[in-house]
């Protein structure tokens, strides 16, 4: 069973778009496609009523096709735990001219450079690069709350990628398929990587995860 990483957006930005992303779809022809979504989202991913630019790209991809989607993302926390994140990336935003920088770089490449540059080492160092400059700011600020605030988001999102990946090792023990596709968001595509290569269960469901898409020009 070959599965295929892609990272993905989910807004539209200049060439990483809906139809770049169909494209890409079409040429793959997976035949199951796993989301970065909780199970209480999979309707509206599958019809395209969920927003995001990968459900619209994956509900025309399926029209006329016998294709399943398949949710892996844990259940979203309560609406406090996202506020108080927004409230101190939008702090961190404030205080540091470079994070800020660093941030229009990224959507800057992603507008112009879409999925190629999406899935290239270059974007995950960028996001490695941005997280350490939050950490950065944080520990300048000084504030255990923000702090606080920052290891609980940085524990959420380590807790969702080693239960996206379980969850697909887990399907593919129950289901057999010859090749999928997991769009995830590029912001957590060095943490799934380096997962696909030490989850035990992974080799269990004999996976072949395919890092470097050919399709995309990985560099």
């Amino acid at each position: 069973m070959r599965l295929s990483l892609v990272g993905t957006v989910h807004e539209e930005n200049g060439l990483a778009n809906v139809e770049e992303l169909l494209a890409i779809l079409e040429c793959l022809t997976p035949d199951v496609i796993f989301a970065e979504i909780p199970t209480a989202e999979a309707d509206q991913y599958r019809n395209g009523s969920h927003g995001s630019l990968e459900s619209m790209a994956v509900a025309r991809h399926r029209e006329g096709r016998q294709i399943a989607v398949v949710p892996v993302d844990l259940t979203k926390p309560e609406d406090a735990f996202f506020q108080c994140s927004r409230d101190m990336f939008k702090k961190v935003e404030r205080t540091s001219p470079h994070y800020r920088r660093m941030i229009d770089r990224n959507s800057y490449d992603t507008q112009t450079g879409g999925f190629p540059y999406l899935n290239s080492d270059r974007c995950i160092k960028a996001w490695a690069a941005i997280r350490g400059e939050v950490l950065d700011t944080l520990e300048w600020i000084n504030e255990p709350q923000m702090r606080e605030i920052y290891d609980c988001w940085n524990r959420q999102h380590a807790l969702r990628d080693t239960e996206m990946v379980k969850n697909i090792a887990e399907y593919a023990v129950r289901n057999r398929f010859v090749h999928g596709v997991f769009l995830v968001g590029t912001a957590h595509m060095q943490s799934i990587i380096e997962k696909t290569r030490v989850e035990s269960v992974t080799a269990i469901a004999r996976i072949e995860w395919e890092v470097d898409v050919p399709l995309l020009g990985r560099t």
